[in-house]
């Protein structure tokens, strides 16, 4: 049965997204004067701490702990970004979260900013979003109208400065240390880690990078309370999820439900199941780097634990139909991951490679048992040794298609 709750989708359809003051008519910006007014930056991460909300953009990081290592930090310059890349396939729910309620969006991004002391904030977006953006400058622009932000927040001392940063579409600066390298000027790749962000981040400064869908939870939680948020979805990770729903379903599209949900619940109750005619054979959670669920795991509920078999990811689910080609589907697996790995260390720029051509051999029906072997090292290889985490998303598809639909043979 459908949970009612609604954090982030409760206005969509219901606000134009151009109007600040249809926002405002719903209540928004209140977290804000709530914030400035009655709370200082501490209590406002205590609060967010009692939620339990963790990173929605697929690592699950407990979001208060992540602002407290920013927030107690003594340097004198620090900075908040907001991390709209989005660059999985198969998910869009960031790009929809602005498309809807640009302005709940911006008013996180102002809370979380000023509780970790940061005098700047960033909104790193995808660069294929050119009309997000566009509605961003818009909201932006008005929100400062407002005195929402700039100098001197509602009359207060607090000052903050926001720029919109457009990034070149690439997916490894969803990793906030390439992205980070990205707004610095450099090359997207990853840097290694420790020092963290949260102690060197950009500029070398301490530095909070947070998911969109995350930021957009904050409002509701400063607003509501921590512990009112805390008692939402699965106890391990509480909270609302945006999902995708995407492949052989009825309705598919972005829906809100509780953490905890089962990915039966998710196809059959939200989704309205497969279209008559289409037989089930398994679902992708989580994007491209999502792993592969057959019929006897339905059943499985999805949170961000680390005990949680099927990780949530992105939230993406896409639903395969037995009529589906599988080495196509494989084909755009490994083509993307090709496509993007940086190139900055070895074990993923030739994995990567080899692990496509391997795929277009197997479509073509030319794969030789040599190839079937090289393909565990390749896997093996890109699950253990690569720089970043980018090599293992790479593999995970793919090794589940091996073990569970058996695409080389028992």
């Amino acid at each position: 049965m459908q949970n009612s709750t609604k954090i982030i989708t409760q206005h969509w359809n219901d606000i134009n997204p151009l109007k600040i003051e249809d926002y405002l008519n719903v209540g928004g910006y209140k977290a804000l004067h709530r914030f400035v007014k009655k709370m200082s930056p501490r209590q406002a991460i205590e609060e967010i701490k009692k939620s339990g909300l963790c990173g929605r953009g697929g690592a699950g990081y407990p979001t208060g702990q992540k602002l407290e290592m920013v927030g107690v930090s003594g340097a004198t310059e620090k900075y908040f970004i907001c991390n709209l890349d989005e660059s999985e396939p198969g998910t869009y729910k960031d790009r929809m979260l602005v498309d809807y309620d640009p302005h709940l969006l911006i008013e996180g991004v102002i809370i979380v900013a000023l509780s970790v002391g940061a005098y700047k904030a960033y909104i790193y977006i995808n660069g294929n979003y050119k009309k997000q953006k566009d509605i961003l400058e818009i909201a932006l622009a008005q929100a400062r109208e407002k005195n929402f932000w700039g100098a001197g927040i509602l009359g207060s001392e607090y000052d903050l400065e926001i720029e919109i940063f457009s990034g070149a579409g690439a997916y490894i600066c969803g990793e906030e240390t390439a992205l980070i390298n990205s707004i610095e000027g450099n090359r997207g790749e990853p840097k290694l880690r420790p020092p963290y962000p949260t102690d060197a981040g950009l500029f070398g400064k301490p530095t909070a990078v947070n998911n969109a869908e995350t930021i957009a939870n904050i409002p509701w939680i400063i607003s509501q309370g921590g512990e009112k948020y805390a008692k939402i979805g699965a106890a391990c990770s509480p909270g609302t999820k945006l999902y995708i729903l995407g492949g052989t379903v009825k309705n598919p599209g972005v829906v809100e439900a509780p953490t905890g949900i089962t990915i039966r619940e998710l196809i059959y109750d939200f989704g309205g199941g497969l279209p008559e005619g289409k037989d089930f054979w398994f679902a992708q959670i989580g994007g491209a780097s999502g792993k592969l669920v057959v019929e006897n795991e339905l059943d499985i509920p999805l949170t961000f634990s680390r005990d949680c078999p099927i990780p949530l990811g992105s939230g993406a689910v896409l639903v395969v139909d037995k009529s589906v080609d599988i080495h196509d589907l494989i084909l755009s697996w490994t083509g993307f991951f090709r496509r993007e790995s940086c190139g900055k260390c070895v074990p993923c720029r030739e994995g990567t490679f080899r692990l496509d051509e391997i795929a277009g051999r197997l479509k073509d029906g030319k794969i030789s048992d040599r190839d079937k072997q090289a393909v565990y090292d390749i896997l093996w290889t890109l699950n253990n040794t690569t720089f970043c985490p980018l090599g293992k998303f790479a593999a995970t598809a793919f090794s589940d298609a091996i073990s569970k639909l058996k695409i080389l043979g028992d």
